[in-house]
């Protein structure tokens, strides 16, 4: 027995059951095969063939298509049917044509309960179901029989025999399951009003009338269809299922084809290039020569050579076009990676784990992800859809599943709550948590009321936890391929026009597709500027992949605490890390990026590290076996690596299970299969003379590195860019500041990164419209110091197509007065971007002041709309001049407040901080500078790092966070004009104070905390800074909300 019209969780919010409980079931009910033809979509079908090889069932590939805006189901009886239902999904090409020109490989049923036949036979049209059934092609169509126990089924099914029997048509028994069990139709339905935006009161015709729509067993089809059934039928349905062949999954790896010369052997190529770059690399050193000879042994034995070949052409390509680019994750573990300069750290120098890349156990391609610089990745891209074909490239997908809250709002939703109360609710949510939904029943029944329906809405949101809701677009993943990919997957387009095919990076692995991880990182488009800057401005070219990684300056920066704007150690909490951590070498700079990661956060590793790194305890191994592998960490578990070397040396997994148990840990998503581990992982040990209770202890601290956590490779090759960003602050700020301005890759708003260029030395100009261009740049003091010069795109409304325009006007001649800039962009720039202009300084030049300059542009725009209303565009006799000096009045200067609002509002920033403004007033209410709290050392008796010191201050809030990991703790950050603080808000403080905490500019009170450079505040008291001044609520304090939150001052 088959089921042969199955939907999977893949016919997004249509159907219920995942491949794997679809097949589940069908083994435990007798069945032989089954087939999976979901709506639209092959998207399930990888997982189905691994689902049903797992229980023993022969997989049959299908899928839903619509004529007519009816579905009928087209089945892949051999393997060239699976491609051509590919390219029929990736074409729109009409499925009746296709399955006509290829009727020995595929096969139309004619679909469900909701098809045309089955509706026709419901209504007793015979003559219209003859016609019908006559469109279909006549060789490669059988009629599919369903039964959903609604009255008129068994009717309608005879009259289907009937009249196939009429056509000489086949006929096989379809069930059409939408879930796998009875209990199952609750999901579905649910899942079938939210696809709709309906609420589950409101009837609609796709909602299940019953629960009958789930897998049958033999009996139960015989049941519902009665003396219906022939042996005929159940001859033909088992025949139908046995001729249908199709395999997904070749258990080998199909690369792209290199380049390569005519008969050329890829192995022999790629151990070419390799051997000569070893001397270059290493000279004469033998470890790197047995490395080498180690990898490529693997590489050859695992027929991935052309793939690295491919990848090394990719790096070749942005290396010609000078983009930069930085090899990360565990490709950096590999020498022949690093030799083909894919990567550029050293596997040897930091005992970086191959097996971690690359084992003869592995599954799939290996992973390589490659950053490029953010503003050209485009063209790397662009590059390889021409290099390789655009029918051979694709973007991978990603199945967007359910998490709950989202979970929560969709099924909200549907059961009729209003939209302020969904939002409500979600908020009671946290964004990230795998924590059960029930947890939080307290916290939404305070939204709700405690009612029945919400016990409903908790059960409905649990049920759809980690099932699909519809497929995104992969961050970079690409999908190279030999023959055209549409023949392999489908391809659609994501919602802006991208090519991606239908299967997630796991499942392109699992079918010999090679995926590669084209990245963007905004940091290496702001270093490649920065190199550009210095050379423009300077004349000096630096090579950033030279410079000495443990420069004294540099690392005295970093052990400062002042790396706002420095690659991975900006926030505040590697800020307060580093003040710990002190790191003096490259090495160091590696186990600063990797201890900052969720993994050691929440395993509770990172404060163990710190206190062995400086002495306050001993190191200790948990077992001898560990202390090779976990030496250089001080017996504390850091780094992905270490997690596969314990389960392989200390627990005697082999190395493809040890990576599943590494890959198991480090996504902690799945409980049963973690336990399922761990009896291996405990057995293993036992086995290799460990005793019980060190191997349960050894599990129990390595099952704790959960979440996100680093590769060595990965933190290494971050660490370099830690190294670059660094040294660019220390010895070039001004160019530094300038491109990280222009890129932004941080996590800081403009207002704060103007402020820390000023505090490193580098003067900030606004925007000024004689020589500011599309971009920062820098501009030469009379002392000969560069300064930051904001580009016109800085300015409100100010696109960069507009910008160029300007700069292409300003070419033909300078800009004299503000009349000629009205006469000349008039026709270009908005009337509302020419004010900004005036208002953010550009102007001054050409005018007395930003105030004078808005007064004259509002007297020629005036002039130059009249003109225009007598129909001509050049001056006549009869025009007045667009501004004479008589126009002119003598206006008063901006006031500082003033001058703060409108360059906020024009350009975003202030030429000084709006602290500065109110200084006075701070100081007179004992409100003390934030850098006031520098002066303050930790007390030798105090515990926590405490100064035993009480400090007011005040600042504008340029961050808020709260992490899952620090358990309802918020984190506040303050500003002024002196330096940042951060300021911890305990939970129970964060409660009383929860209001005050939303405002944009605070005072707050409380203990000052003091680790080396790093100070914090530990929050006793807030306060609204707006509440400390006189007159009506916000007076002038409104010039700071407003500014910071570029709204109006």
């Amino acid at each position: 027995m088959t089921s042969l019209i199955t939907l999977s969780h893949f016919s997004f919010l249509r159907a219920a059951s995942s491949p794997d409980e679809l097949a589940e079931e069908a083994a435990k009910l007798g069945h032989h095969a089954l087939a999976l033809t979901d709506v639209q979509s092959v998207g399930g079908a990888v997982r189905h063939q691994r689902a049903c090889e797992r229980y023993g069932l022969r997989p049959i590939i299908g899928v839903t298509v619509y004529v007519d805006n009816s579905p009928i189901v087209v089945i892949a009886r051999r393997q060239q049917g699976y491609h051509r239902i590919c390219v029929m999904l990736s074409t729109g090409m009409s499925p009746l044509d296709v399955v006509q020109e290829n009727d020995e490989d595929l096969a139309v049923l004619t679909g469900g309960w909701m098809s045309m036949a089955a509706r026709l036979a419901r209504e007793r049209n015979n003559r219209a179901l003859r016609e019908w059934l006559e469109r279909l092609p006549r060789h490669s169509t059988w009629i599919s029989l369903v039964h959903h126990e609604r009255p008129g089924d068994s009717a309608a099914a005879q009259r289907l025999i009937n009249v196939g029997q009429s056509l000489n048509m086949p006929i096989v028994i379809g069930t059409e399951a939408f879930h796998a069990s009875r209990d199952a139709y609750r999901i579905t339905d649910i899942m079938t009003c939210i696809r709709h935006g309906i609420t589950v009161f409101e009837p609609h015709a796709e909602r299940p009338v019953n629960d009958s729509r789930h897998l049958l067993c033999e009996a139960d089809i015989l049941r519902r269809f009665g003396n219906i059934i022939t042996t005929d039928i159940l001859r033909e349905t088992d025949a139908f299922a046995e001729a249908c062949t199709t395999d997904l999954l070749p258990g080998h790896v199909t690369p792209p084809t290199a380049r390569l010369a005519e008969g050329a052997d890829p192995r022999s190529v790629l151990r070419q290039h390799c051997e000569s770059a070893l001397p270059m690399k290493y000279g004469e050193n033998p470890e790197a020569r047995q490395q080498l000879e180690h990898e490529l042994e693997i590489i050859g034995d695992l027929e991935l050579a052309e793939f690295f070949l491919v990848v090394q052409e990719v790096i070749h390509e942005a290396q010609r076009r000078g983009i930069r680019y930085s090899g990360r994750g565990s490709a950096a573990n590999s020498i022949v990676s690093y030799l083909l300069g894919i990567t550029h750290v050293c596997p040897l120098r930091f005992h970086l784990l191959f097996e971690r890349f690359l084992h003869r156990g592995r599954k799939g391609t290996p992973d390589i992800d490659v950053d490029f610089d953010s503003e050209r990745r485009e063209e790397i891209i662009a590059w390889m859809e021409e290099r390789f074909g655009i029918d051979h490239t694709a973007m991978t997908a990603t199945v967007i599943t359910y998490r709950p809250r989202m979970a929560v709002r969709d099924v909200a939703k549907a059961l009729g709550w209003p939209n302020d109360v969904i939002d409500s609710l979600t908020k009671s949510i946290p964004g990230y948590t795998n924590k059960d939904i029930r947890e939080y029943r307290n916290d939404m029944a305070a939204v709700v009321g405690d009612a029945p329906l919400l016990d409903t809405l908790i059960t409905m949101a649990t049920e759809l936890l980690g099932r699909p809701r519809h497929f995104g677009l992969h961050v970079g993943g690409m999908v190279l391929s030999r023959e055209p990919i549409h023949e392999r997957s489908p391809v659609q387009r994501s919602a802006n026009g991208v090519a991606m095919v239908q299967f997630d990076k796991d499942d392109v692995e699992a079918m010999g597709l090679v995926k590669f991880d084209v990245l963007g990182l905004r940091m290496l488009a702001c270093l490649g500027e920065t190199v550009e800057l210095i050379m423009r401005h300077e004349g000096t070219y630096v090579d950033l992949d030279v410079i000495p990684p443990d420069d004294p300056s540099t690392f005295d920066l970093i052990r400062s605490g002042k790396t706002l704007g420095i690659f991975q150690i900006e926030s505040q909490g590697q800020m307060h890390l580093l003040a710990q951590h002190q790191p003096e070498t490259f090495d160091d700079l590696i186990t600063e990026v990797a201890l900052f990661r969720p993994g050691p956060l929440q395993g509770g590793m990172v404060h163990p590290y710190i206190r062995r790194r400086r002495g306050l305890e001993p190191v200790v191994h948990l077992h001898p076996f560990l202390e090779p592998i976990l030496a250089d960490t001080l017996g504390i578990v850091l780094f992905q690596e270490q997690v596969l070397e314990i389960a392989h040396r200390f627990a005697g997994m082999p190395l493809d299970r040890a990576d599943d148990f590494r890959a198991l840990v480090s996504k902690n998503r799945d409980r049963a299969a973690m336990a399922a581990m761990k009896d291996e992982f405990v057995k293993g040990a036992l086995e290799r003379g460990v005793d019980l209770a060190a191997a349960e202890l050894v599990y129990e601290k390595v099952s704790h590195f959960v979440g996100y956590g680093f590769c060595r490779s990965h933190a290494a090759a971050f660490a370099r860019i830690v190294v670059q960003s660094a040294w660019m602050k220390t010895h070039h700020p001004a160019a530094f500041f300038a491109a990280f301005m222009q890129h932004r890759p941080g996590m800081y708003n403009l207002v704060t990164l103007e402020e820390e260029a000023r505090r490193c030395g580098v003067r900030v100009h606004p925007p000024d419209l004689r020589y500011s261009g599309i971009r920062y740049d820098l501009f030469q003091e009379a002392d000969g110091t560069l300064s930051i010069l904001k580009p016109l795109t800085s300015i409100t409304g100010c696109s960069a197509d507009l910008a160029k325009r300007i700069v292409w006007e300003r070419s033909k001649r300078p800009f004299t007065s503000i009349a000629d800039v009205v006469e000349r962009l008039y026709d270009i720039v908005a009337v509302d971007v020419l004010d900004m202009l005036a208002r953010s300084g550009a102007c001054d030049a050409l005018s007395d002041s930003s105030r004078t300059a808005l007064w004259e542009m509002g007297v020629a725009l005036r002039r130059m709309k009249e003109r225009r209303a007598r129909h001509t565009q050049t001056l006549t006799l009869f025009d007045m001049p667009l501004v004479q000096s008589v126009d002119i009045a003598e206006l008063p200067a901006l006031t500082a407040p003033e001058r703060l609002a409108w360059d906020y509002v024009s350009h975003g920033a202030a030429r000084l901080h709006p602290m500065t403004l109110y200084r006075r007033l701070l100081t007179d209410l004992e409100i003390r500078p934030i850098s006031t709290a520098q002066a303050f050392e930790r007390k030798p008796h105090h515990h926590n790092n405490d100064t035993g010191i009480d400090l007011t201050l005040a600042g504008i809030v340029i961050l808020r966070q709260s992490p899952p990991t620090a358990h309802g703790v918020l984190f506040v950050t303050l500003e002024d004009e002196t330096g940042f603080i951060q300021c911890v808000v305990r939970p129970d403080i964060r409660e009383h104070f929860v209001t005050e905490l939303r405002n944009s500019a605070l005072i707050v009170r409380g203990r000052i905390h003091a680790i080396g450079p790093w100070r914090g505040l530990l929050v006793q008291d807030v306060r609204d800074l707006r509440g400390v001044y006189g007159g009506e609520a916000g007076g002038e304090a409104d010039g700071v909300n407003g500014g910071v939150n570029g709204g109006e001052a």
